[in-house]
C-alpha cells in the first residue's frame, strides 16, 4: 500500500497509510470482523460473495446485518455487541432494546450462540470480541480530486460501558439517561450497518466517501425511518376520520351545471394482476483511477435512473411494465419468467455499469427486484364506491402511487424533453416555451437572465365519488438559469460587489458542475459557502504541506479549461462547512448552474410581473393546454392503448358536474346598523361609498369602539440624512387620509396630524441594527407625544422609503418594535402608496381606514346571518417552516388565532417556536389555553363550542391532526373547565387546504373566459369518497383561474353537518377586516397564515442567517431566548399590550 505523507483524518489511528475510508475499513485495528476483504466467503456456500448475493440460499440472508441464517427480527447486531450502541441514535437504541426485550430468553441465546460459533470460525473475525466497550473509531470521509482534500470527522461521543453479560445484553430495561442524544444515525438502508470496532461488518461506511451518486444519508435515514413511522401512524388515523354523509343527509342540489379539471378512468378489468417491484441497489463497485475498488450506496437519482436504464436494457422484461427509473417497476403479471408470485420474492439481474469517467472500465453489478405488493384494482374500486363491504382498513395511497407511475410512462423515460419535478412537468416543446427574466436596471453585466419562468402541468390519480379520477392542471415555476455562477452572481447583484454573506444567501443549495470534470454526466455539486476572499488570494493546504492559492491550483491542474477565467472569481464552496473539516473551493466562473433547480422563495420581486404574465391564465386558455399539450404527453390523446393494458380505460373530455350550488352572500352590517349588499356582478366584494359619513342618512361610518384616534400619527422613515425633513408628498398625504378617516367615523381631522422623522439604520448587525433602529423610532414617538400635549400615541403610521417587499428587512424592524419592543399597533404605508394617496386614491385610503380600526380595536363590518351555536368561538392554526438551505437547527413558526365574542370579527393571537421543520403543533395545548383564557376573561364563561379551521396541513397528514393536534384542544378545554368549572366545549374541526391541484370551470360558451362566481360549492363528484369534505370558492377571481379552498372534517362534535358547515364557512369567508371582498380561504385559516408571516418578520434575521455565530447550532429555547428576535422563554413574542389587539394584519 502508498504510503501517504499526511496522517488520516477519517479515523482514530491517524495512520498515515490510509489514503481512503476504506483502507480504514481494511485495517484490523479499526475493524477485526469485516465483511468485505480479499477473502470473503459466503454464510451458504463459503463461495467469494457475501450473502445477500447467494443465489442458493439469498432469501435466509438478515438485511439488516448482511449474514445469513437469520433474518432481520432475530439479528442480534441490535444488542449482542455492545460497542454496536457507540453508532445508535437514541430512537434506534430504545427499538433494538424494545425487539431485544420482547424475544423468548432461549431465542436470544441461541441467537447469541450462532454469532459466537461463527465468528471463533475465523471466516471473519482476525481478533477475539471485545466484550467491554472502551474506545471506538468512527471514520468517515471524502477524498476528492482536483482542489478537493480529505475531510476529517470529529470523534463519537461515547456511551457508558456495557459487557456481554450486562442487562442490556440480555434484554431487561435500560438506562438511557446517560447517553448522547447527539449520537451518529444508524442508517434504515438494507444490507447497510454501521462501522465500528468488534463487529462484523459490510463495506460500507456510516458516511461514505463521496463518489457518483452517493452521499452521507446516516442521518437524513433516520428522520426518513421517523417520518415513515408517523406516516404510517397518521395514514392509519386518517382512516378513522368523518365520512362522507348519507345521501338523506346530503345538502339540497343546485342548478348550476360546471367542469373540473378531472379526467374519469374506469378500471375496466379489476382483477388484473399488476405488480410493483421495488428496485435494490445495495452496494455498487465503484473502481477510481488506481485501480481501488470501494462500495457504496445509491442515492442520487441521475445514479439510479442511469442503472434501471442499464438494467431493463440488458434484461428486457416479459410484462408490460412501467417505471419511474427511482424506485419501483409496475408490471402486468411477471415482470420476469423466473419471478415468484410470493410478495417480498427477489431476484437478482446482472448487468454493467459504465461509470462516468471514461477512462475506466465498466463494472459488472447485480441489482434486486423484490416483489413488494399488488396494485389492488379491485378493492380500489370498491374504496371510491363506498362498497359497505369494503376492507375498511385498506387506503388507496399506494396504489394510487403505483397508478401514478402508469399514467407517467411517457414522462419518466429519457426520451422526454424538459424537466420533472415531483408530480409536475415541464416540456421544452412550442408554445411551452420559457420566459427569461432579466434582472432590473443592470446595464452593467449586459442583462444576462437570472431565471427562467416555465409553464408545465401536474398530474395525479385520485379517489374520487363512485369513480377514480386523473388530475390535470397548469402550472408554473421558476427555475434557475443555466449559467456560469460568476454570470449569475454579476448580474443579480451588479456593481458594487455584494457581500458574500449576500451571495451566499440566494445561492445555498445549488446545484454546480465543474468545467474540467472529465465525467459524463459531470459530477453534481451542492454550494454551501462563499468566501469573502477571492480565488487570486484565497489559499488552501495540499495533502504534501504546500500552500498554494485556488487560482493557482487551477492553472497548474487545468490549464485548458480556465482560459478566459479570471482571479477575481468569486471563490465557492462546495465541500463541508464544518468546523475543523476542510472546504472544496472552485472559482466560480468555473461552475456551471445546472438545468432545472426550482428557485422557490429565493426568486425575487424581479420575476414579480413576469410570473403574473405567465400564470394568470383564463379557464379557457387552460383548459386548452391541458388538452393540446399535457394529454399527448400523457399518451391520453389520440389514444390511450398504453393505460389499457393496465386494465384501465381513461374517458375522453373534463368530467362535467350537474346540480351544483351557490351559496348566497351575507348581509354586511356597518356602524348604526347600516346594511350593505355585495354587488351583482360580484357577490363577493363591496364598496365603502355608503358608508361614509352622511348626516341626511345618520350613517356613521365604521363601529369605533374606545378611541376614536383624534390626532393622526406619522412616522417618516428617512433615508438620507442630509435631508431629515419629511417630503411634501407625505403632507400631502397625511392631510388627504385625516380627512378619510372623519368620513369613516373618527374624530381625525378636527386637529392636524403630526408627522415626525425618523432615519434608517444601515448597520449591518442584526441586533445593533435593530437596537439602534429602535432607538431612532422610540425618540420620533417622543416628540410625537410632546407636540400632542402628553398624549401617547394610540396608533402610528409607517411611511416607507420603498416598499416592503423592496426592503424586507426594514419592514421587518418596524413591526418587530410596534409589536415586540412598544407593543404598539403600526400601519406601513409604502413610498407607491404615499404618491397614490396624495392625489388622493379612495380605494387606498378606505383600506388604510380599514386597518387602522381593527387594529383599534374597533369594528368594520359585521355579519348578521351567521348560523352558529350560541357561545362558539372560532379558531384557526397555522405552522409556517425554514425554508429550504436555511439553518437546520432555525425553529419552525407555530400561531393560533381564535375570537372572544359573538361579533366574530377580532381573532387574538397566540405564537409558538417549536423544533425545525415539526409538522404538527408542537404547543397547541398552550395557546389553545391561552384563547380560552382570554375568551374567558372578556366573558366570564367558557365556550360551550369551537369551531376550528386548521391551515397548512396536507392530505396525508389529515391523520396527524386528528392524532397529535385534537387530543391538545381537548386537554387545553379540560384544564380550562377544571380551572373555572362547566362542561367542556364541544369541538368541530376542519382543516383548510389551498395548494391542490383541482379547478372549476364554467360551462357556458357565451363566457368561457370567466371564473365562477362566488358562492359556488362542490361536495359531489370530485371529492374524497370516504370523508366529508367540500370545495368552496368564496371569492371573485378576476384573473387567471380561481382557486378554491378545500375543506375537510376531520371531528364534528357540535353535529353541524355538511350543508351547514359550508353555509358558516362561505360566510365566515366575509368576516375579513382588511379588504372590502370575500376571501379565498375561511377568515380564522386566513388570520393564522397572516400571523405566521408576522412571526416571521421578527425571525428574519435568522431566517436569511444574519446572526452570525450567535445561533450557531443553537436549541429551541436559545432562540427563543433571543433578545433579537423572540425574547420570550415562553410564550408569545409581542409586548403585553398588544394581547387585546389584532396588531398582526
Amino acid at each position: 500500500m502508498q504510503q501517504y505523507v499526511r496522517d488520516c483524518a477519517l479515523c482514530k489511528t491517524g495512520k498515515s497509510e490510509h489514503r481512503r475510508t476504506q483502507h480504514c475499513l481494511l485495517d484490523p485495528d479499526i475493524n477485526p470482523y469485516r465483511r468485505f476483504d480479499a477473502e470473503r466467503q459466503c454464510d451458504f456456500c463459503t463461495r467469494d460473495h457475501e450473502p445477500h448475493q447467494c443465489k442458493e440460499s439469498k432469501a435466509n440472508a438478515c438485511s439488516n446485518c448482511g449474514h445469513g441464517w437469520h433474518d432481520k427480527r432475530e439479528c442480534m447486531l441490535d444488542q449482542s455487541f455492545d460497542s454496536h450502541l457507540e453508532q445508535f441514535t437514541l430512537p434506534k437504541y430504545r427499538t433494538a432494546s424494545q425487539i431485544q426485550k420482547a424475544r423468548p430468553e432461549s431465542r436470544r441465546e441461541e441467537c447469541r450462540d450462532n454469532y459466537n460459533k461463527k465468528f471463533k470460525k475465523g471466516r471473519y473475525a482476525q481478533s477475539p470480541p471485545s466484550t467491554t466497550l472502551t474506545s471506538t473509531p468512527s471514520n468517515s470521509g471524502t477524498s476528492e480530486t482536483g482542489t478537493s482534500a480529505p475531510r476529517s470527522m470529529e470523534s463519537n461521543p461515547m456511551v457508558p460501558s456495557l459487557s456481554a453479560s450486562s442487562p442490556t445484553a440480555t434484554g431487561s430495561s435500560i438506562n438511557l439517561s446517560k447517553l448522547n442524544k447527539s449520537l451518529p444515525s444508524q442508517s434504515s438502508q438494507p444490507h447497510q450497518t454501521s462501522q465500528v470496532s468488534g463487529q462484523s461488518q459490510s463495506q460500507t461506511q456510516s458516511q461514505p466517501s463521496s463518489g457518483d451518486g452517493v452521499e452521507d444519508q446516516s442521518e437524513e435515514k433516520t428522520d426518513a425511518e421517523i417520518r415513515k413511522e408517523n406516516c404510517e401512524r397518521w395514514t392509519g388515523a386518517s382512516l378513522r376520520l368523518a365520512g362522507y354523509p348519507p345521501n338523506n343527509k346530503l345538502p339540497a342540489s343546485g342548478n348550476n351545471r360546471i367542469r373540473a379539471n378531472f379526467l374519469e378512468v374506469r378500471i375496466a378489468d379489476p382483477i388484473i394482476d399488476l405488480r410493483r417491484y421495488r428496485v435494490e441497489f445495495g452496494k455498487i463497485p465503484n473502481r477510481d483511477r488506481d485501480g481501488i475498488i470501494t462500495y457504496r450506496s445509491v442515492v442520487k437519482p441521475d445514479l439510479k435512473r442511469a442503472m434501471i436504464n442499464q438494467m431493463l436494457a440488458a434484461n428486457p422484461p416479459a410484462a408490460v411494465y412501467a417505471t419511474d427509473f427511482f424506485c419501483y417497476i409496475i408490471s402486468v403479471g411477471r415482470l420476469y419468467p423466473d419471478c415468484g408470485d410470493a410478495l417480498n420474492n427477489t431476484i437478482t439481474r446482472d448487468h454493467e455499469l459504465t461509470p462516468a469517467d471514461p477512462a475506466l472500465a465498466p463494472l459488472s453489478i447485480s441489482t434486486s427486484l423484490i416483489y413488494e405488493r399488488i396494485v389492488n384494482l379491485a378493492e380500489l374500486r370498491r374504496f371510491v364506491n363506498r362498497d359497505p363491504g369494503r376492507d375498511m382498513t385498506y387506503h388507496p395511497g399506494e396504489d394510487l402511487k403505483s397508478l401514478n407511475i402508469v399514467s407517467w410512462q411517457m414522462i419518466f423515460p429519457d426520451s422526454f424533453q424538459g424537466g420533472r419535478l415531483g408530480n409536475k412537468f415541464y416540456p421544452e416543446s412550442a408554445p411551452y416555451s420559457t420566459v427569461r427574466v432579466l434582472p432590473p436596471n443592470n446595464t452593467q453585466v449586459g442583462q444576462r437572465p437570472l431565471w427562467d419562468l416555465c409553464d408545465g402541468f401536474f398530474s395525479s390519480m385520485r379517489p374520487g365519488d363512485g369513480r377514480l379520477l386523473l388530475n390535470l392542471n397548469c402550472t408554473t415555476s421558476a427555475f434557475f438559469h443555466q449559467c456560469l455562477l460568476e454570470d449569475w452572481i454579476s448580474a443579480k447583484f451588479g456593481l458594487p460587489s455584494p457581500n458574500s454573506a449576500n451571495v451566499i444567501r440566494e445561492l445555498r443549495g445549488v446545484k454546480v458542475t465543474f468545467k474540467g470534470d472529465p465525467k459524463t454526466p459531470k459530477k453534481k455539486w451542492s454550494v454551501t459557502g462563499i468566501d469573502g476572499q477571492r480565488v487570486g488570494v484565497k489559499t488552501f493546504t495540499k495533502d504534501n504541506g504546500q500552500s498554494i492559492t485556488v487560482w493557482q491550483h487551477m492553472t497548474n491542474t487545468y490549464p485548458t479549461h480556465q482560459q478566459g477565467c479570471i482571479q477575481t472569481a468569486w471563490c465557492v464552496n462546495v465541500g463541508s462547512t464544518v468546523p475543523g473539516q476542510k472546504g472544496i473551493w472552485y472559482p466560480a466562473d468555473m461552475l456551471e448552474i445546472c438545468l432545472w433547480q426550482p428557485a422557490g422563495k429565493k426568486a425575487g420581486i424581479e420575476m414579480t410581473h413576469d410570473m403574473l404574465t405567465l400564470a394568470t391564465k383564463t379557464p379557457q386558455v387552460n383548459q386548452a393546454n391541458l388538452r393540446n399539450t399535457a394529454m399527448p404527453l400523457l399518451g391520453l390523446q389520440p389514444s390511450p392503448d398504453h393505460y389499457h393494458a393496465f386494465g384501465l380505460d381513461v374517458q375522453p373530455g373534463f368530467l362535467s358536474l350537474d346540480r351544483v350550488r351557490q351559496l348566497p352572500p351575507p348581509e354586511l352590517r356597518f356602524g348604526h346598523d347600516f346594511t350593505v349588499r355585495t354587488a351583482r356582478a360580484n357577490p363577493a366584494s363591496w364598496t365603502l361609498t355608503d358608508v361614509a359619513n352622511d348626516p341626511s342618512r345618520n350613517v356613521r361610518g365604521f363601529t369605533v369602539i374606545g378611541n376614536p384616534y383624534p390626532i393622526l400619527y406619522l412616522i417618516y422613515i428617512n433615508n438620507n440624512p442630509q435631508n431629515p425633513v419629511p417630503p411634501s408628498r407625505a403632507i400631502r398625504f397625511a392631510d388627504v387620509l385625516c380627512a378619510d378617516l372623519h368620513r369613516y367615523g373618527f374624530s381625525t381631522g378636527n386637529n392636524p396630524s403630526i408627522i415626525e422623522n425618523a432615519l434608517m439604520s444601515t448597520i449591518a448587525n442584526p441586533s445593533a441594527r435593530r437596537a439602534a433602529f429602535s432607538a431612532r423610532l422610540d425618540s420620533a414617538v417622543a416628540r410625537l407625544k410632546q407636540r400632542s400635549g402628553g398624549i401617547d400615541p394610540p396608533l402610528v403610521v409607517v411611511l416607507l422609503p420603498n416598499g416592503k417587499k423592496s426592503e424586507p428587512e426594514l419592514y421587518s424592524d418596524v413591526k418587530w418594535w410596534g409589536d415586540c419592543v412598544r407593543g404598539m399597533p403600526t400601519v406601513c404605508v409604502s413610498r407607491d402608496g404615499v404618491d397614490r394617496g396624495a392625489r388622493p386614491d379612495l380605494g387606498l385610503m378606505a383600506n388604510i381606514a380599514l386597518k387602522i380600526n381593527f387594529k383599534l380595536g374597533g369594528i368594520n363590518h359585521r355579519i348578521t346571518n351567521l348560523p352558529l351555536r350560541d357561545r362558539t368561538m372560532i379558531m384557526g392554526a397555522d405552522v409556517t417552516h425554514v425554508g429550504k438551505g436555511q439553518d437546520d437547527a432555525c425553529p419552525s413558526q407555530a400561531g393560533v388565532v381564535a375570537t372572544r365574542d359573538s361579533n366574530y370579527v377580532h381573532y387574538l393571537a397566540s405564537a409558538r417556536l417549536q423544533p425545525h421543520n415539526t409538522e404538527f403543533i408542537e404547543d397547541l395545548q398552550g395557546m389553545v389555553e391561552e384563547r380560552l383564557e382570554a375568551y374567558y376573561q372578556y366573558n366570564r364563561y367558557l365556550p360551550a363550542h369551537i369551531l376550528f379551521y386548521r391551515d397548512g396541513v396536507g392530505e396525508a397528514q389529515y391523520g396527524m391532526v386528528l392524532e397529535e393536534e385534537l387530543p391538545q384542544i381537548r386537554a387545553a378545554c379540560a384544564t380550562l373547565v377544571a380551572r373555572h368549572a362547566g362542561g367542556p366545549p364541544l369541538i368541530t374541526l376542519l382543516v383548510v387546504g389551498k395548494r391542490h391541484h383541482a379547478r372549476f370551470f364554467p360551462d357556458n360558451n357565451k363566457q368561457p373566459s370567466k371564473n365562477l362566481p362566488s358562492g359556488t360549492v362542490v361536495d359531489r363528484g370530485v371529492i374524497d369518497p370516504n370523508r366529508t369534505n367540500f370545495y368552496l370558492q368564496s371569492h371573485d377571481s378576476g384573473l387567471g383561474t380561481a382557486r378554491t379552498g378545500h375543506y375537510v372534517l376531520i371531528v364534528d362534535e357540535t353535529g353541524y353537518g355538511l350543508g351547514q358547515l359550508e353555509t358558516i364557512t362561505n360566510l365566515i369567508c366575509f368576516t375579513g377586516s382588511r379588504a372590502t371582498k370575500g376571501l379565498s380561504v375561511c377568515t380564522p385559516a386566513r388570520y393564522a397564515d397572516i400571523l405566521c408571516t408576522r412571526l416571521r418578520c421578527y425571525m428574519f434575521p435568522a431566517l436569511q442567517r444574519r446572526m452570525g455565530n450567535v445561533l450557531v447550532n443553537a436549541t429551541v429555547t436559545q432562540y427563543r431566548q433571543n433578545a433579537t428576535i423572540w425574547n420570550s422563554p415562553a410564550g408569545n413574542p409581542w409586548h403585553r399590550n398588544a394581547n387585546n389587539i389584532m396588531f398582526y394584519l
